[in-house]
């Protein structure tokens, strides 16, 4: 049975389009017009945030240098494609060593906050009020701006670092709401919208890429937008949480694949661009719209075909492992990648690979510590060997039998199961186990019993 959480990829399906639509639309010069503003409004809230939460959840510290190298190979791969495809067009690229073209912030970021994953892991709650300090009030920083995506990575580093810790359990929370719950949820977040969109409130605070000092605001205005901001963010997020199904459909397809989309959907939409640009001087805002709704529809499809994403993954694992190779002390251990493949192997499909942040497989949560050590003994119950003692017998480690019903008391606790075929009813466990070594202590005692019973 699969392990995968298909709300996840669904959600990530749902914001890879608003992505796609969101990037065309911008060709139009949007924000002027009511019919075009108020979905932009609507997408730039919270698509971005919502996505960096996503990630939050998938984030791994183990094999952390092949992940942080992965997301440069990638942007260091598109730069140079994206500069020569806008020349094709006659379009200045804007080039800007510091400064990632574009949509390509995303995977300097990814790599920036794939960085304090260990951290986030180590000390929790000590990131978690960190990186709400820092998205609240980096803005201050008068030199951090575009450059190497560093006003960006501070806004929402918070949604990543909630995502890490309580991603699921935000997930499992929306989807238990009740349909009024659920109802007034989604009117507050459109209620949010609204309060943007009519109070024509600068959309670049929607960006996150820019300073207190490029508004010219004073501090606490500044901090008091950015919160209503992330406000709105959080209450569309959740309100499209709480409407997802776990079931696997198109829409979850595409977000397994959202990454050759998000990639490759750039260079459809430049290469659109002059036709987008003088769209409105001929067409109504109303078509206009519902061109960019097809194409998004179209091209989101298209660009979701599982070879590219294949293609993608196989280039940046390739270029990331040759570049690694020099360095044996930051590549992955070959029994560590088995390992995985074992655990994956049942639930995988047919070309599934791996790739930083695409895995929701049990065992790859936060109980795997540090940079890509195992669980240690009493750490993860359900990762641990079994802990098996028989009568007569050394203690050894052994595979766990299957439990049927309740878990077997701890050593030294001074129970068993009455249904357990090597005691008797009546004995007990000695009360010198609990004396055994400290690293035994937290580790079930699985004792051979008839399962027939």
């Amino acid at each position: 049975m699969s392990s995968r959480d298909y709300r996840i990829d669904r959600a990530k399906g749902i914001l890879i389009f608003l992505v796609v639509l969101g990037h065309l639309l911008a060709r139009t010069s949007p924000w002027e017009s009511p019919i075009l503003g108020a979905p932009m409004y609507f997408i730039y809230m919270f698509h971005m945030p919502a996505f960096v939460f996503l990630a939050g959840i998938t984030a791994k510290s183990n094999r952390l240098a092949e992940r942080v190298l992965t997301y440069l190979v990638l942007l260091a791969t598109v730069l140079p494609f994206m500069w020569g495809w806008m020349w094709i067009f006659g379009l200045n690229p804007d080039y800007d060593f510091l400064r990632p073209f574009w949509y390509t912030w995303f995977l300097l970021s990814m790599a920036w906050w794939m960085i304090t994953v260990p951290f986030i892991e180590r000390f929790p709650r000590t990131m978690l009020v960190a990186s709400l300090v820092v998205g609240l009030f980096g803005g201050l920083l008068p030199i951090l701006d575009t450059e190497l995506s560093a006003a960006r990575t501070m806004a929402f580093w918070p949604f990543f670092v909630v995502g890490k810790l309580y991603g699921k359990q935000i997930i499992d929370w929306a989807g238990s709401l009740a349909i009024w719950q659920k109802l007034c949820l989604s009117a507050a977040a459109l209620a949010a919208v609204g309060y943007f969109f009519l109070d024509q409130v600068d959309y670049n605070w929607l960006y996150g890429s820019l300073n207190f000092a490029h508004f010219d605001v004073s501090v606490p205005e500044g901090v008091g937008l950015r919160l209503i901001v992330d406000i709105g963010a959080v209450l569309l997020t959740l309100a499209m949480l709480s409407w997802l199904s776990n079931t696997k459909d198109t829409i979850a397809t595409i977000g397994k694949n959202s990454l050759a989309v998000y990639i490759l959907h750039g260079f459809v939409v430049r290469g659109l661009q002059p036709i987008l640009g003088d769209s409105r001087n001929v067409l109504h805002d109303a078509v206009v719209l519902l061109i960019c709704v097809a194409l998004a529809v179209v091209w989101t499809g298209l660009l979701a075909w599982s070879p590219f994403e294949r293609a993608l993954r196989w280039w940046s694992s390739t270029v990331t492992g040759l570049l690694l190779k020099p360095f044996p002390f930051l590549r992955p251990e070959d029994s560590d990648r088995r390992g995985e493949r074992r655990r994956r192997g049942a639930t995988s499909s047919p070309g599934d690979t791996y790739h930083p942040g695409d895995a929701y497989s049990e065992g790859d949560g936060p109980d795997r510590q540090g940079l890509g050590l195992q669980p240690l003994p009493g750490v993860g119950y359900q990762h641990s060997l079994g802990y098996e003692q028989q009568p007569g017998q050394q203690q050894s480690y052994a595979s766990p039998a299957p439990v049927a019903a309740e878990p077997y008391p701890l050593p030294g606790s001074h129970e068993v199961p009455q249904n357990n075929a090597t005691y008797e009813t009546t004995q007990e466990v000695p009360a010198g186990a609990a004396q055994r070594a400290v690293r035994y202590r937290r580790l079930p005692v699985y004792l051979s019993g008839d399962e027939s019973r």
